[in-house]
């Protein structure tokens, strides 16, 4: 094989990545707490820029679909005011969600943590009752398996005493979950301030960014991460409306279903089973637990079946409504997106469930144009 240089410096390429590769595979610890305090220190920039990429996707929607006209008008102010406007509604809606499920929710969520307390005594006793009914049934004694005459007034008063003796480590535990509680809140403030910063002036950080690549790469180079990086921002921004669409459908099919069998609550279960869905693996699950609880009250046999109502509308759309819906807005086939979740997850658990298909449909346009133009050197006779 003759070693001209661009040989030589590919083989240099190849041994450095392979030294680099092993000595982070022998050094996974010191990576990880590398990593960690990388996320420590940048943490709120780092959400407020996801925050941004996500709230981006409702605020073109105002822009180029309602506020489009503001565009062509004569008035320099009126111009100006496009992008203010589109980020407030964008702001607006999102807040708006979470702020009208919160607000629905919580109260029936405690009215049915208060039912269910005052109703637990009963709900035992028709249990034990049931239980020894059937062992009865079969010539089976319980004994005093299923003597369980609670004194409640008595095992409150034992709880009471408990928590008194512990009221120290109770009151430390509040104030450090409090604590945790309003450094989250203000990091979050932070970050919708800078994800707010970001979409204001979204072109002109994006320029900036271009003129940094394309002066200190090589022309090569910068030309195919700025590539990647359109790639990127098209992947991801189609696949936030894709999922955002899934959301929608399994929340209108639970609606639907929930009413077909005559489930209690339908309108504010099926938005949580709706809002949930938008995280991976876990949300659905959260869901659909928050479901049947509120549901408990009304009738524990209903809260049951809905749990298997649930995980088979569940099933159906994990495998045929979200490869599709998913699917088509990313550009991947059907089974590529559902084995990309898959892998994701058992790689990175939520975030890689999350994350699996965007970045396996960039790759595929990646692969998609690299074949391309592969082709089309062949097909004029180059090698």
């Amino acid at each position: 094989m003759k070693l001209d240089r661009r040989t030589v410096r590919t083989i240099l390429l190849i041994i450095t990545f392979a030294v680099a590769l092993y000595t982070a595979a022998q050094n996974l610890g010191a990576l990880y707490g590398a990593v960690r305090t990388v996320w420590d220190v940048f943490n709120v920039v780092i959400t407020g820029l996801a925050l941004a990429f996500v709230l981006n996707v409702p605020l073109k929607l105002f822009e180029n679909r309602l506020f489009y006209g503001m565009s062509e008008d004569r008035r320099a102010l009126v111009r100006r005011l496009r992008r203010p406007l589109s980020i407030i509604c964008a702001l607006l809606i999102t807040l708006g969600v979470v702020v009208i499920l919160f607000a629905v929710l919580l109260p029936r969520l405690i009215d049915t943590v208060a039912v269910v307390a005052e109703s637990l005594p009963a709900y035992i006793e028709q249990f034990v009752a049931w239980v020894e009914g059937l062992l009865a049934r079969f010539n089976f004694e319980s004994g005093d398996l299923f003597n369980l005459s609670i004194d409640w007034s008595a095992a409150v008063e034992q709880f009471f005493s408990g928590l008194t003796d512990r009221m120290g480590d109770i009151i430390g535990t509040a104030t450090n979950v409090g604590t945790s509680v309003v450094g989250a809140l203000v990091d979050g403030l932070f970050s919708l301030v800078i994800a707010v910063y970001v979409l204001a002036e979204k072109e002109q950080i994006c320029a900036f960014a271009r003129r940094v690549i394309t002066n200190f790469l090589p022309e090569r180079a910068s030309g195919g991460l700025v590539t990647i990086a359109n790639m990127a921002s098209e992947t991801f921004t189609n696949f936030i409306a894709g999922q955002l669409m899934d959301s929608l459908i399994l929340g209108v099919l639970c609606y639907i279903g929930m009413k077909i069998f005559r489930f209690p609550h339908a309108e504010v279960i099926s938005v949580v089973i709706g809002v949930t869905s938008l995280v991976p693996l876990v949300g659905s699950f959260i869901g659909e637990i928050i479901g049947a609880f509120l549901i408990l009250i009304a009738s524990p046999l209903k809260a049951l079946l809905f749990m298997v109502f649930i995980l088979c509308l569940q099933q159906v759309e994990g495998s045929f409504i979200y490869p599709k819906v998913v699917g088509k807005s990313v550009g991947l086939p059907g089974v590529a997106v559902f084995s990309a979740v898959l892998v994701g997850g058992n790689i990175a658990g939520v975030t890689g469930a999350l994350l699996g298909a965007p970045i396996c449909a960039m790759f595929y346009a990646i692969l998609q144009q690299a074949l391309a133009s592969r082709e089309a050197r062949r097909a004029a006779g180059k090698p």
